[in-house]
């Protein structure tokens, strides 16, 4: 004979594990979103501060973090406990979609990089070593700046990473670059045939059309971010591909 308590005391139990497991699950899923998470970062862009192959620790709270409905569509930001600072190393997706060469949001791909500008910062390079002018400390491994400065260029033509953008105007070279503001919301910027090309991949982001050649001056609707790899002669970075919009941004990596 069967005791119908039992029955229903397993039955309780397995209720009440059932509940537990799936708010243990939950309360991991949201720490992951919300607070704290951990990647590993495959490549030597972060070297020497970060080995390849290297776990990293990302806080989500510094920042805020941020809402996303899929891999590609952003909903809003959490407020954050402060804003990001020139300095700071961050996780973010990748910016740019392959081929076409579109600002596009991928969940599934992620970069490590040390933010140089912040929006509206002017920022440049100067025989290899990089500047912001509102931070008057180096910012980056000084050493592989200054291995970057006495390079032979022939070294960076060979392997095709000389120049930086834009591309279609090889105005500027990896040792040498800038000025250039970072676009920040409700900044306003004047187009000419330079600045066209800069601030292409952002403006057509933001409007979601081709722009026309004929465009003299822009409004921009969000805030970007510059950042490099403390490899500086190894790295896949800003200097290549242009600005990270602010909903890209995952978090800040913990003690860099």
């Amino acid at each position: 004979m069967v005791n119908k308590r039992t029955e229903i005391n397993n039955s309780s139990i397995k209720s009440v594990a059932t509940f537990y497991l799936f708010a243990l699950c939950l309360a991991v899923v949201l720490i992951k979103i919300l607070v704290i998470d951990f990647y590993k970062v495959v490549t030597p862009s972060m070297y020497p501060t970060i080995e390849p192959g290297q776990r990293v620790q990302v806080d989500k709270m510094l920042f805020g973090p941020r809402i996303m409905i899929n891999e590609k569509k952003y909903v809003c930001r959490i407020p954050g406990l402060r804003e990001l600072l020139p300095g700071d190393v961050i996780l973010f997706n990748t910016p740019i979609k392959k081929w076409s060469h579109t600002i596009e949001l991928n969940n599934t791909e992620v970069y490590c990089k040390r933010v140089l500008g912040c929006p509206g910062d002017r920022i440049g390079a100067v025989d290899g070593h990089c500047w912001n002018d509102k931070v008057l400390r180096p910012i980056g491994v000084v050493e592989e700046q200054e291995r970057l400065r006495w390079m032979f260029d022939s070294v960076f033509i060979w392997n095709d990473n000389y120049d930086v953008i834009p591309l279609t105007l090889h105005r500027w070279n990896i040792k040498n670059w800038g000025p250039l503001v970072v676009p920040a919301k409700g900044m306003k910027v004047s187009l000419d045939s330079f600045t066209r090309e800069l601030y292409r991949q952002v403006i057509e982001y933001e409007t979601g059309d081709v722009m026309s050649d004929d465009l003299e001056e822009y409004s921009f609707k969000g805030d970007y971010y510059f950042a490099l790899g403390d490899n500086s002669m190894n790295s896949n970075d800003s200097r290549y591909w242009g600005f990270i919009p602010e909903e890209f941004i995952i978090g800040i990596v913990g003690g860099r």
